[in-house]
Parts: C-alpha cells; sequence; structure tokens
C-alpha cells in the first residue's frame, strides 16, 4: 500500500452526512453574519467575518478522502451548484458515463455515488 493511500481519511457514511450538515450550518451562519454586519458597517463588511480559509481546508479534505479532488468536484457542485442537495431535480443533476442520474438530493446519495466502484 502506497503511503498516500495510508494517509486517506476514512469516513463512515453517518460522518460524512454529518459534516456536510455541519459545513451546510456554518454556511448558512456565515451568510447570516455577514448580513447583519452589512448593516452595521455598509461601506465595509467583507473583512469582518471571512471563514472561508477553514471551510476551504474542510471540503479539500473531504475532496481527498473521497478522491474527488479535480476541478469538476462532485462534493462542490452538491454544495454550491445543488445549494447542498435543495435544487437537485433530475433535469438539474450530473450523470454517469452510461448516462443515469447521480442522485444527490442529499448528503447520504452524495456519499453513495462517492464510494461506488
Amino acid at each position: 500500500m502506497k503511503a498516500e493511500d495510508k494517509a486517506r481519511l476514512f469516513f463512515t457514511k453517518e460522518l460524512f452526512v454529518e459534516t456536510m450538515n455541519a459545513l451546510q450550518a456554518q454556511y448558512s451562519h456565515d451568510a447570516e453574519c455577514s448580513k447583519a454586519a452589512g448593516v452595521i458597517f455598509p461601506d465595509n463588511h467583507m473583512g469582518l467575518y471571512d471563514n472561508h480559509r477553514l471551510t476551504n481546508q474542510l471540503i479539500k479534505l473531504l475532496q481527498i478522502s473521497f478522491n474527488d479532488e479535480h476541478r469538476d468536484s462532485w462534493i462542490e457542485y452538491y454544495m454550491w451548484e445543488l445549494d447542498f442537495g435543495k435544487k437537485w431535480s433530475t433535469d438539474f443533476t450530473g450523470r454517469r458515463a452510461d448516462k443515469s442520474i447521480i442522485n444527490m438530493s442529499n448528503a447520504g446519495e452524495l456519499f453513495d455515488f462517492l464510494i461506488e466502484d
């Protein structure tokens, strides 16, 4: 076994879902804090509340763990394009090579897709 394979993190489905839910909650909290800071400091509030470094690093750990560290990351697609699965529909989703639909309606479905052989 290669050293980099030994270092990969092990995620259960429950841990993955919990992590994605925590990222979603943090993202929502950050948006609310940024909005509130904009009311108090309308000309310069972006630098007051910035959590992107930690969030980006956690996303990177997830991507490495699930071999999803490429330009078209499924994890980032699920988070940002599908708004953590809220915008998922059969019309607005990815497809496998055989053209079958990839269900990304929630973090559990995303996990199942990411661990497919």
